[in-house]
């Protein structure tokens, strides 16, 4: 019976040390020196789509192990990049699509007459992170094409190592019959629930017309925190970004013709007002979404495996004397 237990104390220790083995090489670390790129295709049931343009920005850099620090240019807008799920990263896209306005891109291309698209161009490099990728309203054989913008993350972390080429096929939407004039709004929700005395008198919004500011408006209490603009032009391409409030973290989305604006409480401001803080950005740092093999195993792994061999050889030792 004892020979059973230290036989299967010492087999315990010896697959989790494998298995510390296997998941340490999986994960492994960013290889700077190599290139990383980003295929896209356009194309509608078949047909490719020539002559959109994508931009892409870089919103957060990447260390050797996969750690996100977001860009100074980003950090002002005090955005999450700790996305949980696909539905996290699709609302953070949705919202940094306004705020790309007047931002140069990192890196510009248009689709070629087979409809793929490439980057990085000119000779450029991307570094290691997660970028926004944008796709420019396009119009086809009488048809518009809307792209929904998405965050991509360079290199990716695959099954069992990061992969330096990735390829991804934007999603759209089509429009044949475009109409001549549209209405948008935009609705203000605060998440603050206990600290509504940090929220702030008004905020500021900005309606963006093909990423070129067309309007800016105040939103208070007085007006319900909401404001509906007419008679726009149904040939553009409308979206929103406001000023972001100190110690909110925003999230915008939207419902049909209507711009949700969700501004969360940061949870680490004192609730107390002119109460000297350093809240920092939520983003700083973060971690690329594991796809493949994750990182927390090899700690627990490690002490695992350590603690079953140390009991094995106990027991052998126990053992020894008693003979």
């Amino acid at each position: 019976m004892k020979t059973n237990k230290r036989l299967c104390a010492a087999l315990c220790g010896l697959l989790a040390l494998c298995m510390l083995t296997v998941c340490a090489q999986a994960a492994g670390k960013i290889d700077f020196s190599r290139d990383t790129g980003l295929t896209l295709y356009c194309a509608d049931n078949g047909v490719p789509l020539s002559g959109v343009r994508f931009d892409l920005y870089l919103v957060a850099q990447a260390d050797e192990y996969g750690e996100l620090t977001v860009t100074p240019a980003f950090s002002i807008f005090n955005v999450n990049i700790r996305g949980e799920n696909d539905g996290a990263w699709r609302a953070l896209a949705s919202t940094l699509e306004g705020y790309t306005a007047g931002m140069t891109p990192d890196d510009s291309a248009v689709s070629d007459p087979a409809g793929w698209v490439r980057f990085p161009t000119g000779g450029r490099r991307l570094v290691p992170g997660l970028y926004f990728v944008q796709g420019r309203r396009h119009t086809q054989d009488g048809r518009v094409y809307d792209f929904t913008p998405f965050l991509v993350l360079l290199p990716e972390n695959g099954d069992e190592d990061w992969l330096y080429g990735v390829t991804a096929c934007p999603k759209f939407t089509v429009t044949e019959d475009v109409p001549e004039n549209v209405t948008r709004k935009v609705l203000k929700i605060w998440d603050d629930a206990g600290r509504e005395s940090l929220r702030p008198q008004t905020v500021t919004v900005r309606l963006l017309r093909d990423g070129e500011v067309y309007d800016t408006v105040t939103l208070s209490a007085e007006n319900g925190w909401r404001y509906t603009w007419t008679g726009l032009s149904g040939e553009s391409w409308w979206t929103v970004a406001e000023d972001v409030p100190a110690g909110y973290v925003p999230s915008v989305s939207r419902e049909g013709v209507t711009f949700v604006i969700t501004n969360t409480c940061r949870t680490d401001v004192p609730v107390s007002p002119g109460t000297p803080t350093n809240p920092g950005n939520p983003g700083t740092p973060g971690r690329l979404p594991q796809t493949g093999q994750l990182w927390w195993p090899v700690p627990v792994l490690t002490a695992a495996g350590l603690a079953l061999v140390i009991l094995g050889l106990l027991r052998r030792r126990r053992k020894g004397h008693a003979e």
